[in-house]
């Protein structure tokens, strides 16, 4: 049954008042709910209204229709009218789930508008999420999932979209549509009555995501990861809600001051490469004429075409596989040129430093710097305070809740890719606690490859080393490299070597190669191999367990990316790599592995130029495999580092409601292994003391073997 809870009246719905929907949902424990929004203000009350839209932005919406119930019985309350908060008592049960499609929509709102915090959630979007992890749309997957509730109602249910329908086909009348553009109708409701149409989809939104909980219940062709649904992710949403609700204070002025700096570094920068072009490459300059005063560079240094038009002129122009058209192309992005450098440049460019332009390197070392410098003007430049809310004057971002490791993103603004840099970082203000885990990925690696020397040395720490893992391991490595057994590596006496072992033990970690090692070393393959052996040779449990990893998702075509939560990620490739696999060998005969080994040298070197396609085909297969490798090995570190960071933000949220916190201390940012809090200045020692623990409490619950570590700083700025 379908009530309306308001002044108005609808045919085949029943009136009912606020006190009877309580009366009902009192002993519910599975509460659908829902809410539709309006801008608070007329148009153009504020500017950057394209960054924090009215009817999305909790500060500049109202609420002006609650859904609410179960599969029996549906309430619509018109929220202009009815005041909800006899509801209120409903949400304080923390054993009653409400469940809802995109959750932390109605999280921040109801919060920010009604003083109401959820406990306990199940939504839709996030658990089917989970399910299909590694699935969905993406620019270079296209026929991926979508998420939204319509695609849900669609596979959960054989809902029809209705903006997908083709309006020249006859539509069947026993299937039920979603009509999304209805939505829209209620930007601009003003105090006009609902139509019968907005009633009834606002009881979809309710009926929809109650009877697709129940599918998923059930999980995914025997995958149920029920852990990950009820522990991590339903619970962080909330979590999430409460961080883009409150937001980072912000000061407007230093990051301007930050920003006129760069700009005088940017025009020095721009100036430099101008006048080299000028003075050196006459085929790129603007001579002297009616509409030139004087030469000046013919190339816009912002323009990839141009730039690449440039350095091709001058032989040197880098190739990669573009994302887009998955063939080699000509570019000038930083990842290819930086390997053209040797490593002396590399740290040039790492630590911004500018050579004088005397031969190709420094040119090339100059170029970078000045995109360095371009990005450091335009994308944190004057146009980023546009960020600022007009509202609360803080700087509120989005999450993206799961990637493809469990690892967040963030967006408008990404809070994730502001420059490292103190400056930057002095603009993020307030009475903060800053906490980051001790290297986490590092210990996280030891934890899933069990290795018992740096299990030891996390554990127990080390004689020598103290807590330098980076000195422990280069140690180990270069002991085996150059045969030296009595060799210590010391970050006064060796900074090269601990730095390679650093740069090494991460790229390993990630799936690295000697192909591609070597470019970041400046040296050839075989060394680069070496190097690799080395480190295997150091921790031998870390070279099987990654084999081992690799054999698993090949035949699985998933990696199970830990095993507490059981979160998965899927392949979506999986079956093309199979499909390419078996198209190659179709040109093999079945006896081609029993046959001798200069029998197949003839055979292959014949079948290749007979059937040249076939190197092509076995290309592909390997590239599509040798990515697969990678993510199983990258993934599990990622994403179980990730899942340690949701657990803390989860039980300092369990906390901070259970001791009444939320005057004294709130999470503004959570950044991969980084905490942010902001407290009230007679709480910042007990605040540190909280955030560190649950930190470190939310990081042990998925370490059995290493132990984690986590250290807090109190300070006025964002410090990290």
């Amino acid at each position: 049954m379908k009530y309306f809870i308001g002044n108005d009246t609808y045919e085949g719905i029943e009136k009912a008042t606020i006190e009877e929907c309580y009366e009902y949902l009192k002993d519910k424990m599975e509460v659908g709910i829902d809410i539709e929004t309006t801008p608070k203000y007329p148009k153009n009350t504020y500017k950057n209204e394209d960054v924090y839209k009215p009817g999305l932005d909790p500060y500049l919406s109202k609420v002006v229709m609650l859904q609410i119930g179960d599969l029996n019985n549906i309430y619509i309350i018109d929220t202009r009218v009815i005041d909800i908060s006899p509801l209120k008592p409903l949400f304080e049960n923390k054993e009653r789930v409400f469940i809802g499609h995109n959750l932390k929509f109605e999280a921040k709102h109801l919060k920010h508008n009604y003083g109401i915090r959820f406990r306990k959630i199940w939504d839709t979007m996030l658990c089917d999420i989970n399910l299909t992890n590694g699935l969905g749309w993406s620019k270079s997957n296209h026929d991926g999932l979508r998420y939204s509730l319509a695609a849900l109602a669609g596979r959960y249910l054989g809902v029809e979209n209705a903006e997908e329908l083709d309006l020249f086909n006859q539509r069947d009348d026993e299937i039920v549509y979603v009509d999304k553009s209805t939505r829209l109708g209620f930007l601009n409701i003003g105090d006009k009555p609902f139509t019968l149409e907005q009633v009834l989809y606002g009881s979809d939104d309710i009926e929809f995501p109650l009877k697709i909980r129940q599918k998923q219940l059930k999980g995914r062709f025997g995958y149920n990861p029920m852990f990950l649904h009820e522990r991590i992710e339903n619970p962080f949403c909330l979590v999430l809600a409460d961080i883009e609700l409150k937001g980072m204070a912000f000061k407007p002025e230093q990051w301007l001051e930050v920003y006129e700096k760069k700009k005088i570094i940017y025009q020095h920068r721009l100036d430099k490469m101008n006048t080299h072009i000028i003075n050196n490459y006459p085929k790129f300059v603007n001579p002297v004429d009616l509409f030139n005063s004087a030469a000046s560079c013919s190339i816009q240094w912002s323009s990839s075409d141009q730039v690449i038009e440039f350095f091709k002129h001058l032989g040197i122009c880098p190739k990669e596989k573009s994302k887009q058209t998955k063939t080699m192309e000509y570019t000038v992005g930083a990842k290819s040129l930086t390997k053209l450098l040797n490593s002396e440049y590399k740290e040039l460019y790492m630590s911004d430093k500018e050579t004088d332009i005397k031969d190709i390197s420094d040119l090339i070392l100059n170029y970078l710097l000045l995109k360095k410098s371009e990005q450091a003007v335009t994308t944190f430049g004057e146009d980023w305070l546009k960020h600022i809310h007009p509202i609360t004057g803080r700087i509120h971002t989005s999450f993206s809740q799961i990637m493809n490791t469990g690892r967040m993103s963030s967006n408008n603004p990404n809070v994730q890719n502001i420059p490292g840099e103190e400056d930057y970082r002095k603009a993020f203000i307030g009475n903060l606690i800053n906490c980051d885990f001790a290297s986490q990925e590092s210990r996280v690696l030891a934890e899933v490859c069990g290795d018992k020397d740096m299990l030891s040395f996390f554990n127990d720490g080390h004689p020598i080393f103290g807590d330098d893992y980076h000195c422990f391991t280069a140690t180990k490595m270069f002991r085996i490299i150059r045969n030296e057994p009595e060799l210590i590596v010391l970050k006064k006496t060796h900074p090269k070597e601990r730095q390679d072992a650093k740069s090494i033990g991460f790229k390993i970690a990630y799936g690295g190669s000697a192909y591609t090692l070597k470019d970041d070393f400046g040296v050839e393959e075989d060394v680069a191999q070496e190097f690799i052996d080395g480190y295997f040779e150091a921790f031998p449990s870390l070279k099987a367990d990654f084999d081992k990893a690799k054999e698993d998702v090949v035949k699985k075509g998933y990696i199970e990316i830990d095993k507490v939560t059981g979160r998965r990620w899927f392949d979506p490739n999986f079956q093309k790599m199979n499909e390419l696999g078996k198209k190659a060998w179709s040109y093999f005969p079945e006896d081609y592995r029993r046959m001798k080994v200069e029998d197949r040298k003839v055979f292959k070197k014949k079948l290749y130029e007979d059937h040249p396609e076939i190197k092509e085909i076995w290309s592909e297969y390997f590239s599509l495999k040798g990515k697969l490798e990678r993510n199983a090995l990258n993934f599990r570190i990622q994403g179980l580092a990730a899942s340690q960071t949701k657990m803390a933000g989860i039980m300092f949220r369990e906390k901070q409601i259970e001791e009444d916190l939320e005057d004294k201390i709130g999470l503004t940012s959570l950044i991969h292994d980084e905490c942010i809090a902001e407290t009230s200045p007679d709480f910042r020692e007990e605040g540190r003391k909280i955030i560190e623990e649950c930190m470190e409490q939310g990081a042990q619950f998925f370490c059995e073997k290493v132990k984690m570590k986590a250290e807090a700083v109190i300070v006025d700025f964002w410090y990290h």
